[in-house]
């Protein structure tokens, strides 16, 4: 069967994450005032508080509590807080998926593990604007629920024979539908108008030699995603951890899988954000 990403993301596309592509216009607009854009925020009471709850937990460690939108942004600034809006945002629109094939609380801990080891990487290699780090991290493996949606008999099928020859989905993917979910999710995020930086990760967190605009951050979700996988926080549906390109590692100052390393940190942080975003 050969996949038609169009066809597959179509239902999804149609309806981006209108919130953060007004935080976005507004932030492009040089006439624009942090006014105006804690004023498209505070529209949604609901994104209001859970923002506010982000920013006032561990994950930023501030030493003040923060108590209105407008404080939160002197703080982490807009475009931060933007990327936040983004993030909870996805979650909110992919909640009420059918979890006859996945369990979507051990996904969405598979996502949020890879975006804080990610994030956590990008700081040890002296990276800035870690929320982009976190954020691609968290929707690497997005197209994998469009799949489940959409193709569920197929997914079934790949899904179980994976798990019975241990073979890794992304393989079987390309052997069945002559596409991926890692294509079909960088699509949908480029299709929703996000930029290069955050759908390159998703495209090729398979294969990052293949990403040419944004190559750290790519490399960094590739292995962030094999670090999750060995230390076994959620589940996407791998049945056994995501080899890890050689050179990446050398690329990125590591001699071998950096699991041990960060494992302590990524488990404090793990455990914060899942208190936020789940």
């Amino acid at each position: 069967m050969e996949l038609n990403i169009h066809e597959a993301i179509k239902d999804w596309v149609v309806s981006p994450p209108h919130v953060y592509f007004k935080l976005k216009e507004t932030l492009e607009d040089p006439r624009s005032s942090f006014k105006e854009f804690s004023a498209i925020i505070l529209n949604d009471p609901a994104l209001s508080a859970r923002l506010l709850k982000i920013v006032n937990s561990p994950f930023y460690g501030l030493e003040n509590e923060i108590d209105t939108i407008s404080d939160a942004l002197g703080v982490i600034g807009t475009e931060q807080l933007a990327q936040l809006v983004l993030a909870t945002s996805v979650t909110a629109k992919f909640s009420g998926m059918p979890q006859d094939l996945m369990s979507m609380d051990q996904f969405w801990k598979h996502s949020i593990a890879c975006g804080v080891t990610a994030k956590i990487i990008a700081a040890w290699h002296g990276e800035r604007n870690l929320e982009s780090y976190y954020l691609a991290g968290m929707l690497h493996d997005i197209g994998s629920l469009i799949i489940y949606k959409k193709f569920p008999s197929e997914a079934e099928k790949i899904l179980s024979r994976c798990n019975k020859n241990e073979e890794h989905l992304f393989d079987v993917e390309l052997e069945i539908f002559g596409s991926s979910h890692a294509r079909v999710g960088g699509e949908l995020l480029k299709g929703w108008g996000l930029p290069s930086l955050l759908y390159e990760p998703v495209f090729f967190h398979h294969r990052p030699s293949k990403a040419k605009d944004n190559p750290l951050i790519t490399k960094i979700v590739h292995v962030a995603d094999s670090v999750v996988d060995e230390m076994k926080l959620g589940c996407s549906g791998e049945v056994i951890a995501n080899p890890v390109e050689s050179k990446v590692l050398q690329e990125l100052g590591f001699s071998e899988l950096p699991s041990e390393k960060f494992e302590e940190e990524i488990k404090d942080q793990y455990d914060t954000a899942l208190a936020i975003f789940l």
